[in-house]
């Protein structure tokens, strides 16, 4: 079944419900709505492990980060991966394939296709069902082959007597493919986002301190967010530019994680009769952690739009504390660099 049209609560409540009752939610209003549910309806397969979501530009205006609607589909859905289009931005998540190579694949054809969605997502969807691994069919009942293959003695079929075939019985069965997919996000800069991830756990846990709670969701805003912009430089990018993000963000994560450690900014915000100028320290780094993570929203604009990337945050105020230095480079030592 297929849902072209939704009412209600949201753009994701109506992904969602759509994805309930079939593999191709287009949102009602959208351009072309019945020829692209056509076409998307013709591109899926029909074992329902893979859906398509297609949503107008304005769908993602309120998102926290880019990748929240597809986190929430794709944590709702059925189906094993989703391929998501907000306006002419596609991005893809799969637990079936690796998430980063569906990633990949989706803004491969977002590229590829300049502008046309219709295309680069029914090519999306054909090149993830083509990586996904498919179980080995069973046979019929009592061992029944597919095909009959005769045996060839120096060019001739033997028959046996009684009009019994002398053959082998064979099954024809698709092996699983390997999936094998480098993480485009490198080494060092992948510990900062694992370790971004670890720590917003411990400020969404602090009871009762909105400042706590919003640190957490900044957290968790900037770690989606680096991921995003390695996972576009390599789809869209040169390497130089990759190089480039990488020697830029080191770093800034790297002091950024320092001072979100719970020794810091967490110990500021439960106990801060035990610093001075807590209020300053507190400010200085929800400023840093804001300022780096619109640096890299601007950065990801600029890999949309075939721009050169630009750098203009210092973290001056954090390189002044001399406490911060020393846990940046305990944190450098305990990743091995």
């Amino acid at each position: 079944m297929v849902i072209s049209a939704a009412s209600g609560s949201g753009w994701i409540d109506d992904a969602i419900a759509g994805l309930d009752a079939g593999n191709v939610y287009v949102a009602p209003g959208m351009q072309g709505e019945s020829a692209l549910t056509e076409a998307l309806t013709g591109a899926v397969p029909t074992d329902g492990s893979i859906a398509v979501v297609v949503l107008p530009k304005d769908a993602g205006l309120d998102s926290p980060y880019s990748t929240y609607i597809l986190e929430k589909l794709t944590d709702a859905a059925d189906q094993q991966t989703v391929v998501l289009a907000i306006g002419n931005d596609l991005m893809a998540g799969s637990v079936s394939i690796d998430g980063a190579e569906a990633m990949r694949i989706a803004n491969e054809n977002e590229t590829a296709a300049g502008g046309d969605t219709q295309t680069a997502l029914v090519e999306t969807v054909q090149q993830i069902a083509e990586e996904t691994p498919t179980s080995p069919g069973g046979g019929s009942e009592g061992g029944g082959a597919d095909w009959l293959l005769p045996v060839v003695i120096g060019g001739v079929v033997v028959l046996a007597a009684a009009g019994t075939a002398i053959g082998v019985l064979a099954r024809r069965r698709r092996a699983p493919k390997a999936v094998t997919s480098a993480d485009p996000v490198p080494a060092g800069i992948r510990q900062r986002v694992s370790r971004l991830r670890e720590l917003r756990v411990d400020y969404a846990n602090v009871p009762n301190n909105p400042v706590a709670a919003e640190t957490a969701a900044g957290i968790d805003a900037l770690a989606s967010h680096v991921e995003q912009l390695f996972v576009r430089l390599d789809a869209k990018a040169g390497e130089d530019q990759s190089v480039l993000a990488e020697a830029e963000y080191s770093d800034k994560l790297a002091r950024l994680v320092a001072a979100l450690e719970p020794d810091y900014l967490l110990d500021l915000l439960t106990r801060p009769d035990l610093w001075d100028a807590p209020d300053e320290r507190v400010g200085e780094v929800r400023e840093a952690l804001a300022a780096v993570t619109t640096q890299i929203v601007d950065n990801i604009k600029q890999v949309n739009a075939r721009r050169g990337l630009l750098f203009q945050v210092s973290l001056d105020s954090l390189i002044g504390r001399s406490e911060l230095r020393d846990w940046e480079r305990q944190f450098k030592e305990g990743a091995g660099e």
